[in-house]
């Protein structure tokens, strides 16, 4: 997993913290990513704060998880990043010396919220989170294969009676099954794409018989646009 760790750079007086930070990721198993570090390498590189959001959102979207320290009570950036995270979806780990005052808004976006001793503890429980996620992401992936192959089975009796039927009754069985079970609503960016692959075999296989190149055509051009828009909504994967 890689993790983006949130600092905040005050200069000589904490670029130590910083890297027993990202070490402490790294002594967990994990990847470390951090936007000071790697991206700006400890100076003052972006002028224009669009570009630095947009790169900032970049690199974040590139990773699995935003680990954000909140012992010094922030109040800039990683209030951004924090943000931006739970858009994406990310699990945001928050992390902060024991017995240190929080703001509760972490609470309610936080994946997880480690209290630590020292940078060795730190280490200690980000390796017991993530073996505890790694678990539930397969105990999960387990039951997201149950319901692919239930919906599998739907659809090819749906599309025995009319091929649009295949797409129309994906949607409504996913929408039924993630109402039903709160957990598979972890896959919705995944799922999205399954009516979506049915019409687009459907046109194509009815547009074969006739046209050749308009089939091809509309085999490529349809996940151009398509991947286009879902990435604009923020659902692309």
């Amino acid at each position: 997993m890689k993790v983006y760790v949130a600092a905040r750079f005050k200069g000589a007086d904490n670029k130590q913290e910083i890297e027993a930070l990202c070490k402490a990721v790294r002594d967990a198993k994990l990847k470390d990513f951090c936007f000071i570090r790697d991206i700006e390498h400890y100076k003052h590189t972006f002028d224009d704060p669009k570009e630095l959001w947009d790169r900032t959102y970049h690199e974040l979207r590139a990773c699995d998880a935003l680990l954000v320290d909140v012992s010094d009570y922030p109040t800039g950036g990683r209030l951004v990043e924090a943000g931006m995270a739970y858009a994406l979806r990310k699990p945001v780990i928050v992390v902060k010396k024991r017995g240190v005052q929080h703001k509760g808004l972490f609470d309610g976006i936080g994946d997880t919220m480690i209290e630590y001793d020292d940078y060795p503890d730190l280490s200690h429980q980000l390796k017991k989170y993530d073996d505890g996620r790694n678990f539930t992401v397969v105990d999960r992936g387990m039951v997201f294969a149950a319901f692919l192959a239930v919906g599998a089975v739907i659809s090819w009796y749906l599309s025995q009676l009319f091929i649009p039927l295949a797409a129309l009754g994906a949607i409504v069985y996913w929408l039924l099954a993630r109402w039903l079970y709160a957990p598979l609503r972890d896959f919705d960016r995944i799922v999205i794409y399954i009516p979506l692959v049915i019409v687009w075999l459907t046109v194509f296989y009815l547009l074969l018989p006739f046209y050749l190149p308009l089939a091809l055509a509309w085999a490529l051009f349809y996940w151009v646009v398509t991947l286009i828009i879902l990435d604009k909504l923020k659902l692309s994967l």
